[in-house]
């Protein structure tokens, strides 16, 4: 199974406005590859600069979604893709081929911040930056590479936690801890 870190930066709330993507490809329990593409948003409007740093300036000449979109394809259709609070994530992904009227992949999310509440309770926040520190993760929040590097390590954390030997053995993982905790 083909399983994606995925982190979107965005340049301001509305659909179709993502101005970076990075991913990062899991095979097994180790990170094989890493990218990240700046994204020209539709409306160029960035109002999020203050959150991640990027402006017009780092995105005027590069390709809009449908076009990055285009290029990781292949990769993404029928992948297990882990996004940290996957709802942002997928609601950003799915926003911006609406606007575009193109059709997304087939692909499958797996929310590594309901992952992390599941398997480190104890910690008091489950941020990405809270949860890479408690991992000794180093990493430059709010890149979106960066960001997908982080998820990935913090999956593949929680898969070592649990014994899962793939990251997509982590949803059974966790039932079988839940099942075990009300039988006892």
């Amino acid at each position: 199974m083909k399983i994606i870190a995925l982190d979107f930066e965005t340049a301001c709330p509305e659909p179709g406005n993502a101005c970076q993507i990075g991913l990062a490809w899991i095979d097994g329990l180790t990170i094989t590859r890493v990218e990240e593409r700046y994204i020209r948003p539709r409306d160029m409007n960035f109002t999020f600069t203050w959150c991640h740093g990027i402006t017009a300036d780092h995105v005027w000449d590069k390709p809009e979604f449908p076009e990055v979109l285009e290029e990781f394809r292949g990769d993404l259709e029928g992948a297990l893709v882990l996004a940290h609070n996957a709802g942002f994530d997928q609601g950003v992904f799915h926003g911006c081929a609406k606007s575009y009227r193109v059709k997304p992949p087939s692909m499958d999310f797996l929310c590594t911040l309901m992952i992390a509440r599941q398997v480190w309770p104890e910690l008091k926040s489950k941020a990405l930056g809270h949860l890479a520190r408690h991992l000794g993760i180093t990493f430059k929040h709010h890149n979106a590479a960066e960001d997908a590097m982080a998820c990935a390590q913090v999956a593949i954390a929680a898969a070592l936690k649990l014994g899962a030997y793939e990251i997509s053995d982590i949803p059974s993982r966790l039932a079988e801890r839940r099942a075990a905790g009300r039988a006892a």
